[in-house]
């Protein structure tokens, strides 16, 4: 069989695409700490390992939602377009390397799990849990907050009126004793 211009052009762009790093499923092997890695990927089916990748965390300027990490955790390994080393250093300078989807400009986005590992999420328009059982449920109808002790941590705590507690009425109940059984009109 000849092999025409076209199949040539083909064995180039496959050999460009073998060699580009976009991006790739991975597991923690090890937390440096909550913002560095270290993680193994698989390209063509060969474990490869990456130290110090920086994590993807949500978060902006005025918050944030943490998710602490373990080794095991599974997640993505993104290579940039271009060198990003300056950039995550905190420089302002942009770096004057050319390089393209380099195994140094990466980071780990956690949270792509395979089928098997999967999660089943409790239902709720936004809930944020732990797979202990300890869940904050919104949903349109209110907030329910389960699983262990609640703790609140502050100098003062608002509470609305027609507070119930236990199915009582926390601003208006009678004391067993104490208080002779009459009604107190309140918390005092």
């Amino acid at each position: 069989m000849v092999r025409t211009c076209e199949d040539a052009l083909g064995d180039i762009f496959n050999g460009f695409s073998a060699q580009t790093l976009v991006e790739k499923p991975c597991v923690i092997t090890k937390v440096i700490n909550q913002y560095t890695v270290d993680v193994t990927y698989y390209d063509n089916n060969l474990p490869n390992t990456l130290v110090n990748v920086p994590v993807k965390h949500l978060q902006t300027n005025s918050a944030f939602i943490f998710l602490p990490l373990k080794a095991g955790d599974c997640g993505t390994i993104r290579f940039f377009d271009n060198d990003v080393t300056t950039y995550y250093d905190g420089s302002d300078m942009e770096s004057t390397e050319e390089r393209t989807h380099d195994i140094n400009d990466n980071e780990f986005t956690y949270g792509f799990y395979p089928t098997t590992k999967q999660y089943i999420f409790p239902t709720g328009d936004l809930v944020i849990g732990t797979k202990d059982g300890a869940t904050i449920n919104m949903t349109e109808t209110g907030i329910t907050i389960s699983g262990g002790d609640v703790t609140i941590l502050g100098s003062s705590v608002n509470i609305g009126s027609n507070v119930t507690i236990d199915g009582k009425n926390f601003l208006e109940h009678v004391h067993s004793n104490g208080n002779m059984g009459a009604n107190t009109g309140g918390v005092v």
